[in-house]
């Protein structure tokens, strides 16, 4: 292959800044299922709106190609929910230890009103891959690409985090 064939193929998929036009189409088929996404993870609709756009704000100002834009979409709002809850942790350490310590080990959840609840019982990467993978209907490599994680290690994790769940759901009489 010739270096102008190179060039030329690699052409094709060139990390390039987004157009208005791309970025409204862009924005429109992905900002629902991330919200949604963020949501669930961080538990704060509020707080999700937040980390929605500073995600938006950060895909602008990177040049990326078309494939790795949905990718790094997630991954940056995975990551910003994280650094959202390690602040909010510092800031706030006494009232999630009086929230856990207050609650009794024997209360029953109501899953129809409190799945906010349960789904604070697990971490954050585990709430990313349980919506990724039941809500979202991603594949293995799709939940890779968008957490940062290994290919390989989704199946095991999320083989964990419905553990996990499952000890939750059972551990408050949900069988």
């Amino acid at each position: 292959m010739t270096t102008a064939m190179s060039i030329e193929a690699a052409g094709a998929s060139v990390a390039e800044a987004l157009t208005r036009e791309q970025f409204e189409l862009f924005y429109s088929g992905t900002a629902p299922a991330l919200r949604s996404y963020i949501c669930r993870v961080s538990g704060n609709a509020t707080t999700a709106d937040d980390i929605l756009q500073e995600s938006y704000i950060r895909l602008l100002n990177a040049r990326l190609t078309p494939e790795a834009r949905k990718p790094y979409l997630y991954r940056t709002a995975t990551n910003l929910i994280i650094d959202h809850r390690r602040a909010q942790n510092r800031q706030q350490r006494w009232w999630w230890i009086a929230w856990r310590t207050g609650e009794s080990a024997d209360s029953k959840l109501d899953l129809a009103s409190d799945m906010e609840r349960l789904f604070a019982r697990i971490s954050e990467r585990e709430r990313g891959l349980l919506w990724l993978a039941y809500v979202e209907g991603a594949d293995h490599r799709e939940i890779a690409e968008m957490l940062g994680l290994k290919a390989t290690s989704v199946k095991v994790l999320l083989f964990r985090a419905r553990r996990k769940m499952e000890a939750i759901l059972r551990k408050h009489g949900y069988e």
